[in-house]
């Protein structure tokens, strides 16, 4: 279970009882975290339960969590179901937890989605579109902590140490990203939510519910946020743990995206290094995950290795000159 900060009965109780949501019914540790310590908490008034999700922000500055907050409150304004910080009794969104700044949040109904069909892969194409679209000229920024070149010059560190065995291959590819980056591509940007794996939404059928952890959000390419949700979303794996790409789920994303915007003509050229660019972005992080807590039983640390092979892949199909048919 990954709870970085474990809590106690009195302790969420005592929290809780400055909303005036009536009594705490029960709570229970999330399980599946990878950087923030989450629990679930039941609230009972008058008879009627409700469901949150209590947030203590292990990673990152506190002095951006506005920045969050913000950003959360406004695509909730503008129709995205989003879990947004509630004020507490002094109007209060951001307060504290065991020395750790705590947010309660509704939580958001449904389940994290197992089965991924082209109609639910193309209303995640939509929302994606809806929050692009929301946050495109929007005052509100942030520089993330894992820009893609900070991405690269990681990769190159673990390319001496971890990644050794992958030299070969692995230092020509990071070379081509490096001078890709030099001059970097103009394509669309907007706040993203860079982390839009399966296990944060929340769908019913073949519906998005929700959006949850935006604690990754940046301003950046727009195309990011699509690439990663392909490398997700759009790509299972055979018995020998190889990436399989799902053709039909890329189609019908890009498809319910397209119902509210368009792709550039820059952002169909450099499709596939993007690809790579965000496969690499979480075979880095999870390979640092790996090397700082896999002894912790308690916590939940996700192999890093699919995202390596899944760059290899794209990395292959680059140097065959595939087509978007290929991919």
């Amino acid at each position: 279970m990954s709870v970085f900060t474990p809590l106690q009965e009195d302790e969420i109780r005592e929290f809780i009882s400055d909303y005036n949501l009536g009594d705490m019914e029960s709570y229970q540790g999330i399980q599946g975290g990878s950087e923030n310590t989450n629990f679930f908490v039941t609230t009972a008034s008058s008879g009627h339960q409700q469901h949150w999700v209590l947030t203590l922000i292990e990673r990152g500055p506190v002095d951006e969590l506005p920045f969050f907050i913000d950003l959360l409150e406004s695509l909730h304004t503008s129709g995205l179901s989003v879990p947004y910080a509630l004020p507490d009794r002094h109007q209060q969104r951001i307060r504290h937890l065991k020395g750790r700044p705590a947010l309660l949040q509704p939580c958001l109904p449904g389940e994290h989605p197992t089965c991924i069909t082209p109609e639910l892969s193309h209303a995640l194409g939509v929302w994606l579109a809806r929050m692009h679209s929301a946050t495109e000229n929007t005052s509100l920024n942030r520089q993330s902590d894992r820009s893609p070149q900070w991405v690269v010059t990681q990769a190159r560190s673990l390319l001496r140490s971890h990644w050794q065995s992958h030299q070969q291959w692995l230092a020509p590819a990071l070379d081509q990203l490096a001078d890709w980056l030099q001059s970097p591509p103009t394509m669309p940007v907007s706040i993203i939510h860079g982390d839009l794996f399966r296990d944060n939404a929340m769908v019913s059928g073949n519906s998005i519910n929700g959006v949850i952890d935006f604690y990754n959000a940046y301003r950046g390419w727009t195309l990011m946020d699509m690439a990663i949700c392909v490398n997700d979303w759009c790509i299972d794996f055979d018995n020998s743990m190889q990436p399989r790409i799902q053709r039909k789920n890329i189609q019908a994303l890009f498809s319910g995206y397209r119902t509210i915007k368009h792709l550039t003509p820059s952002e169909s050229e450099h499709w596939l290094s993007m690809l790579q660019l965000a496969a690499l972005r979480f075979w880095v992080s999870r390979q640092q995950s790996w090397k700082q807590q896999a002894a912790t039983l308690e916590i939940t640390v996700k192999d890093p290795a699919p995202f390596g092979r899944l760059f290899r892949l794209y990395r292959e199909l680059q140097l065959s000159n595939a087509s978007d048919a290929d991919w």
